[in-house]
């Protein structure tokens, strides 16, 4: 009797136990399909062709002159940095300190045409055209950065800026990764484009000694006369592929690949990584088309998940 009345009692809360369990399975795949149909995106594939480049990291060689002080005062610029300076103008003025030269002042004059510039880098008597240099050495020296401007204290012979020529072009030195050096495509002479935060410029190969490479750029933009160490690409050539967002390219045993819509089902395919640029990878893949749908942010997606 006594186990018969358990009995009616386990009874309804197994079927409520059951009913619970029901109800949160439905809540958990109503939910993953609102999740699934509010934040998955599904895009068509786009094909076009990109420039395969190589990145890399060098410095730059100008033609520039020092401006030394003539003597111990306050600096004050007469030109601002960047401006063009005709040879003989007029590039600053010391207020001399030095006893019985109170309220005196001396004039710093350009020895010739070029463009002021007051970031010193220390390296304008090391990096010079045609100096025979290693980078492994230049890179152990590095920089000490000074930007004198009106109101500073200077010593006689420091320098209150810099000319530079920009009209003689400037020299790209930099390091070539040793798989692309060795490719055999690179000889003295060769026309490269290269290309320095998205602008395109056009080089010249001057010179190439193992991973060394130098480049003349006969023409550039104005800011980069202001720079010493960059980061250039070098087009080698062009690609043709398909262009996703990086997050969209899922490995799955170190083998990259997209999920796809087929029959309305997320299907995850292999593909090819060709390169990437400016925010976009580019990929091949047998069975691609820009007929196929696929997923871009394939975080929340399951292989055989029902997409529309």
């Amino acid at each position: 009797m006594i186990s018969l009345l358990r009995a009616r009692k386990i009874f309804p809360l197994s079927i409520l136990s059951l009913v619970v369990l029901f109800f949160l399975w439905w809540l958990g795949n109503r939910t993953w399909y609102l999740v699934e149909t509010r934040l998955v995106r599904v895009e068509w594939l786009e094909e076009d062709k990109v420039s395969r480049t190589i990145t890399t990291s060098g410095w730059l060689i100008k033609e520039e002159q020092l401006l030394p002080s003539p003597g111990r005062g306050q600096l004050r610029l007469l030109v601002s940095d960047g401006q063009r300076v005709r040879a003989g103008g007029a590039v600053a003025e010391i207020l001399l300190a030095d006893n019985g030269n109170d309220g005196r002042k001396i004039v710093v004059y350009a020895p010739r045409g070029g463009v002021f510039c007051n970031h010193i880098d220390g390296l304008e008597k090391v990096l010079r055209p045609g100096n025979a240099l290693e980078m492994e050495a230049v890179e152990k020296l590095g920089t000490k950065s000074a930007s004198p401007g009106t109101g500073n204290r200077v010593e006689k012979g420091e320098p209150v800026g810099k000319l530079v020529d920009n009209l003689s072009g400037i020299w790209y030195w930099c390091r070539v990764p040793r798989e692309e050096a060795g490719a055999g495509r690179w000889s003295s002479g060769q026309p490269v484009v290269v290309l320095w935060q998205g602008r395109q410029m056009r080089a010249r190969l001057e010179k190439i000694t193992g991973e060394e490479m130098l480049f003349l750029l006969s023409v550039y933009p104005g800011d980069l006369v202001h720079q010493r160490q960059v980061q250039l690409e070098l087009v080698t050539g062009e690609v043709a592929g398909f262009l996703v967002p990086p997050r969209a390219v899922v490995e799955r045993d170190g083998q990259p690949g997209i999920y796809v819509i087929s029959r309305r089902r997320a299907t995850w395919v292999p593909v090819q990584v060709l390169g990437e640029t400016s925010g976009r990878v580019v990929i091949s893949g047998q069975s691609l088309s820009t007929r196929t749908r696929y997923v871009t942010n394939p975080f929340w997606v399951r292989e055989g998940d029902r997409l529309e």
